[in-house]
């Protein structure tokens, strides 16, 4: 899933779905895996009951379209309730329906303000009095939203009805985990594939994935004991992974007297994290907030997005999340002030490019956004690293700039280095060499054979002839449509006309043209090799400008879900 912090590795996928000889099934499967690994490590790390329920729920895949429309279609009745409300009105619904059965009991207890603030203690303090208000003053909407809730619950369990027990029980355990449900609906022609091969052979499926669980902690955490002690022995990108996080809470809201820094409650003697709230996620019915960039599923404490917090002193607890790195590198002006960290970044990445942790995942995402004018070169140089980060900060900004002043003519990287280039040395020589690297990897590609895929034969050779002699060869025999004669029209002579020879066309003097013949490499390629390299080429296409997130406007309303009539809240805008 896009914000699944954690995950993807090409490692331990060899040993999740090995290609075994004359089993083309695992071995297209494996192939995909390649394209999929965030989502296969993300699966796979979750615990053994739940690693069951996804390989269940992935032989049923047409419930998981079903259940993804009806999450759509109820997630956008929801919003057309709360979306007259002031942001922090729509944060305190959101946060409402995150506890399971809360609403119907604040409906059932409004007339008892005691057993009403009694029912608000599952939620941390800070939220009560949000929702403490919704109940006193915006009720109306709350019994709109208890409706809808009992009518997703009515269309899960018809969804559901004519399967299996096995099924239903892994569908509810799965609706309990919304990151799932979106990994397994991101790419479902992998989650039918998986399902088809747990379905043929389960117990290798579940071997498999035991096998690739325990990989991939395994890895994870000497992954994260390396970026801990890196971390602490470079003080300039600590300082600066200080700054950048209180830039990122800054600009997402957070504050840091949210959550108490009590180390029982958070972590222990395996770094593994624990918090009293954050056990709840949004509602899969009704999705994280809108005005989250990317999915959000569980509020996690402050600290958890960039991976440390100052207890005495600076406490590693992970990482930073896979969502700070996107926005890290989304923003040119992180690497000019702070390249030092960009370049502690790029370090740990060539260390771990296959690990799947989201620094790996952030680092390799931005390398490939900018394929065309960062180099591999570029990137490995750790002397200079700091500079070039430093000026291709810069640049990136330069042109931002240069793009908003001209919005209706916008230039690409390519086109602002190639006016530019005595000003950005180091990208100039660095787009040389990004183009070569590109050519090799794109002829790597094209030569590259698929391990599922039926060999070509060899073309057969040329019967070797005496010199000034051709060998005889049949002509191509192209298939002919025999026309029945014309019939002309009898018209009288003419006896003034002269008779004149009839005319005849010249002999062809010049050859035909043939068509000219594929080169055989060309022209037996698969078709899915073909498929991968033409999506490789659009995701390297540069993009005009650095997208922007657009605030989402309201949603149309959701087709055989019940409407209630919105309530406008106090102070709307």
């Amino acid at each position: 899933m896009r914000y699944s912090s954690l995950f993807r590795s090409g490692l331990f996928l060899l040993l999740f779905l090995p290609a075994l000889q004359g089993q083309n099934d695992k071995a297209l499967l494996r192939e995909l895996a390649e394209e999929n690994k965030k989502s296969v490590e993300a699966l796979a790390l979750y615990p053994s009951e739940t690693r069951l329920a996804i390989l269940e729920a992935a032989k049923y895949p047409e419930v998981l379209i079903k259940m993804n429309n009806a999450g759509q279609k109820t997630a956008a009745a929801f919003r057309t309730l709360i979306e007259d409300f002031p942001r922090s009105t729509q944060e305190a619904f959101y946060n409402i329906t995150r506890y399971p059965g809360m609403t119907r009991a604040l409906v059932e207890k409004q007339e008892s303000p005691a057993a009403v603030r009694e029912v608000l203690k599952q939620m941390p303090e800070k939220e009560r009095a949000g929702a403490y208000d919704i109940v006193q003053n915006q009720m109306r909407t709350l019994l709109k939203i208890n409706e809808l809730d009992l009518t997703a619950y009515n269309t899960f369990e018809d969804l559901i009805a004519a399967y299996p027990a096995p099924a239903k029980a892994a569908f509810r355990q799965l609706i309990e985990l919304p990151e799932v449900l979106e990994i397994l609906n991101e790419d479902l022609r992998f989650t039918v594939l998986v399902g088809d091969v747990y379905r043929e052979d389960p117990a290798w499926a579940i071997h498999k994935m035991d096998s690739l669980n325990l990989a991939v902690a395994r890895a994870h955490a000497e992954e994260l004991d390396e970026w801990k002690k890196g971390i602490e022995n470079d003080p300039d990108a600590q300082k600066e992974l200080e700054s950048a996080s209180r830039e990122y809470a800054a600009e997402y809201g957070y504050d840091t007297d949210d959550y108490d820094t009590d180390d029982d409650l958070y972590y222990d003697d395996n770094l593994v994290r624990r918090h009293r709230f954050v056990e709840y996620h949004y509602s899969w019915w009704y999705g994280y907030p809108w005005w989250y960039p990317q999915p959000y599923w569980r509020p996690y404490p402050w600290w958890y997005d960039w991976g440390f917090y100052h207890h005495q002193h600076f406490v590693v607890v992970y990482m930073p999340s896979w969502h700070f790195m996107n926005w890290y590198f989304d923003r040119p002006h992180h690497h000019y002030h702070y390249s030092n960290l960009s370049s502690h970044f790029v370090k740990h990445y060539y260390g771990h490019r296959r690990s799947g942790t989201s620094i790996s995942m952030g680092v390799g995402a931005w390398h490939e956004r900018n394929r065309t004018v960062i180099s591999d070169d570029f990137m490995k140089d750790r002397g200079r690293l700091p500079a070039r980060m430093k000026e291709y900060g810069r640049f990136e900004e330069n042109r931002q700039q240069y793009n908003g002043r001209n919005p209706k003519n916008p230039v690409t990287p390519e086109a602002f280095l190639d006016k530019n280039a005595t000003k950005y040395p180091e990208l100039k020589q660095a787009r040389v060499q990004a183009t070569d690297e590109i050519k090799r990897e794109r002829d790597m590609q094209a030569t590259k054979p698929s391990q599922w895929a039926p060999r070509k034969e060899p073309a057969p050779a040329i019967p070797k002839t005496e010199p000034g002699r051709e060998p005889k060869t049949e002509p191509a025999q192209k298939p002919t449509t025999v026309r029945p004669p014309r019939t002309q029209p009898s018209v009288p002579a003419d006896p003034k006309t002269k008779t004149q020879p009839p005319k005849t066309d010249k002999p062809r003097t010049e050859p035909a043209q043939d068509r000219p013949v594929e080169k055989a490499d060309d022209y037996h390629k698969q078709k899915w090799e073909e498929t991968r390299r033409q999506e490789t080429q659009r995701q390297r296409q540069p993009a005009t400008t650095t997208p922007k997130v657009q605030t989402p406007r309201s949603e149309p309303k959701p087709a055989n879900v019940p409407q209630p009539k919105k309530e406008r809240g106090r102070g709307g805008h």
